[in-house]
C-alpha cells in the first residue's frame, strides 16, 4: 500500500524549503496540553501556532507525533483536502523517506502548518461514534450479530443513509472494548477491498488502510465512506467565526480542554461557579453525569469550532447527529442541548479566567519544585 503513496511524498517533496524558517520557540506546557494544542490550532487555521505547538510536542515525546498528525488529518480534515490527509500518511509511515528528506523536526513542522493551511471536515468525527446514538440502536443491535459479509453489504448499500453505513463499516471492522480496531480479525484488509470495489481513489485506500493499521483508530475508516457520499455534490469553503484566542503565559486556553487534567479542573469549576451554567446543567441533566455533560458541552463551545471549513449538503446534518449524539450519551436530553451550549458559549469568558488560574498555579508549582531541588 505504501506504493501507491509514492506521488504524494514526490508533492511533498516539491514543496519543501530546506532553508525555511522554523519556530524556535517551544511553548511551556505539559505533554497533554501541547497534544491538545497541536490538533486545536489545526482546527482554527492557526498556523504560526500550530507550527510551535508540533515543535514542542517533538521536543517532548519524539515520533510519537507522527501517529499523532495522521489522526489529527483524519479526524479534521477529512475530504476538506484529501491531498494533506494522504502527504501525512506517506510521510508518518516512511522513516526512511523522512530522513532523506529534511528529517523528522522540519517535516513534522512543514505538516503541522499545511493541515492547518487547508480546508476541514471533521464528519469523520461526527460518525465514527454512530452506534451510540439512539435513533440506531437497533440497527446496531442487527449488526453485532452480522456476518462481515452481510456488514460489507451494508457498507455498499448506497440506498442507506452515511451514518448507517458508518455502523456497518464499525461492525465489518469488529471495535475492541476500548474503542479501537480489533487485531487479526480480517475486518479492515475486507473493509478496503470493499472501498476499492466502491471506487474510492486508490491513494485514499491506501492510506486509510496505513492509518487505520498504525493507529487502530475506527475514525480513519469514516473519510473513505464520507468521500463515498460527497463526491458529486458541489462543494465550498466557508470562512467561519471562532471563538476569540486567549493566551495565558504564552498557552492559547482552549487547549484546556476535556483532554487534558488542567482543562477538566477548570471546566468542573466552571460548571459549579457560574449561576447560568450550574443552573442550566441543574435543569437538564442527572447528577451522575453532570461532569461528563460540562466537559463535553465546553468541548463543542471552544474546542471543536474550525475556522476554514468545507460545506457540502450533509456535512452540518452529520454536525449536528455529531453534537447531539455525544452530548445525549453524556446525559443531556435533547432539549437540552442548545440551552447548555449557549449557556456555555456566552460564558465563555469565566472559563478563560478559570483555565488562566489553574495553569498559573501549575506552573508556579512547577517552578516552586526545581527551586526545592
Amino acid at each position: 500500500m505504501r506504493d501507491a503513496l509514492g506521488a504524494a511524498k514526490q508533492r511533498l517533496a516539491r514543496e519543501i524549503v530546506s532553508n525555511c524558517a522554523l519556530p524556535n520557540q517551544p511553548i511551556v506546557a505539559d505533554p497533554w496540553v501541547i497534544s491538545s494544542l497541536l490538533q486545536k490550532s489545526i482546527r482554527r487555521s492557526e498556523t504560526e501556532i500550530a507550527q510551535r505547538a508540533a515543535l514542542t510536542f517533538f521536543k517532548l515525546r519524539g515520533t510519537a507525533i507522527w501517529r499523532r498528525l495522521m489522526v489529527i488529518a483524519f479526524e479534521d480534515v477529512g475530504i476538506g483536502n484529501l491531498d494533506a490527509v494522504t502527504t501525512t500518511v506517506a510521510v508518518a509511515s516512511d522513516s526512511a523517506w523522512r530522513k532523506s528528506h529534511a528529517g523528522d523536526l522540519r517535516l513534522a513542522i512543514h505538516l503541522a502548518g499545511l493541515l492547518a493551511a487547508v480546508p476541514k471536515d471533521r464528519s469523520a468525527d461526527y460518525l465514527c461514534d454512530a452506534r451510540d446514538h439512539p435513533m440506531l440502536a437497533d440497527f446496531w443491535r442487527a449488526m453485532e450479530t452480522a456476518s462481515l459479509e452481510s456488514s460489507l453489504s451494508h457498507v455498499r448499500g448506497q440506498a442507506l443513509g452515511l451514518p448507517q453505513r458508518a455502523v456497518a463499516a464499525l461492525s465489518a471492522l469488529g471495535i475492541g472494548s476500548r474503542g479501537d480496531i480489533s487485531r487479526g480479525t480480517g475486518g479492515l484488509e475486507a473493509l478496503l477491498t470493499t472501498f476499492r470495489e466502491l471506487e474510492v481513489p486508490e491513494e485514499l485506500v491506501a492510506a486509510t488502510g496505513i492509518a487505520a493499521a498504525r493507529t487502530r483508530e475506527k475514525i480513519t475508516a469514516m473519510v473513505p465512506l464520507i468521500w463515498l457520499a460527497a463526491r458529486t455534490i458541489k462543494k465550498r469553503v466557508c470562512n467561519c467565526p471562532i471563538p476569540q484566542l486567549v493566551k495565558a503565559d504564552d498557552v492559547p486556553l482552549y487547549a484546556l480542554d476535556k483532554h487534558t487534567r488542567l482543562g477538566r479542573e477548570a471546566i468542573w469549576r466552571f460548571a459549579c461557579e457560574n449561576d447560568s451554567v450550574r443552573a442550566c446543567l441543574a435543569r437538564f441533566v442527572p447528577t451522575s453525569q453532570t461532569r461528563s455533560a460540562a466537559y463535553i458541552a465546553a468541548f463543542y463551545v471552544d474546542a471543536a469550532p474550525v475556522a476554514a471549513r468545507l460545506i457540502w449538503d450533509q456535512s452540518e446534518a452529520f454536525e449536528a447527529f455529531g453534537i447531539e449524539r455525544d452530548l445525549i450519551h453524556a446525559g443531556v436530553p435533547a432539549e437540552g442541548i442548545q440551552p447548555l451550549l449557549a449557556a456555555m458559549r456566552t460564558n465563555l469568558d469565566h472559563l478563560n479566567k478559570l483555565r488562566a488560574q489553574v495553569l498559573t498555579r501549575e506552573k508556579m508549582a512547577q517552578v516552586s519544585t526545581m527551586n526545592v531541588s
